[in-house]
């Protein structure tokens, strides 16, 4: 709209593309137990993730804006959802990802993209658990910002704990 500046717009920095070494590292924090599970990434890129998921192409699959393929409009479940996702859309790749997982999903993600409320919102509405996070700093990359890869789960990992702090409702200030 003319006049108006979005808080949100598409931008270069949303085709920032992982190092296929990292993700070779990322991809071996998914939880997955067998190669029958099948396998989505959300925004293929130059599909670095899609070709390191550990099955055959027959239980994979992905989305592309650039190919005419919308993960946030025809996104569909599968065991697991697995990307890098576009720096302006955290919110609404997060919860489509959770929508479209059957064991969970994997998510690299500027640092502050997840929130307290989006982690409450996981384990409450879509009983997903953060399994693991893993930093990272990818020079390549040439801006300062952490990056984090996020792992959720349906199944809790008792070894690795969110906590968040909320005011008992019956509290009065």
């Amino acid at each position: 709209m003319p006049g108006i500046e979005l808080k949100h717009h598409h931008s270069d920095r949303d085709k920032i593309y992982t190092p296929e070494n990292i993700v070779k590292e990322l991809i071996k924090k998914i939880p997955s137990d067998t190669e029958n599970d099948s396998w989505g990434d959300p925004c293929y890129g130059k599909g670095v993730f899609f070709n390191n998921f550990p099955v055959s192409n027959d239980h994979k699959t992905f989305w592309e804006l650039d190919m005419n393929r919308d993960f946030l409009k025809d996104g569909y479940k599968l065991d697991w959802q697995v990307t890098n996702i576009p720096f302006s859309k955290p919110k609404e790749f997060i919860f489509k990802m959770a929508e479209c997982c059957n064991k969970g999903f994997g998510i690299l993600c500027l640092a502050n993209s997840m929130t307290a409320t989006r982690l409450k919102k996981l384990e409450d509405d879509y009983n997903l658990y953060l399994n693991s996070c893993t930093t990272l700093y990818i020079k390549e990359w040439g801006f300062g910002y952490r990056t984090d890869f996020y792992v959720f789960t349906k199944e809790r990992n008792y070894n690795f704990g969110t906590i968040i702090s909320e005011k008992p409702k019956d509290v009065k200030e």
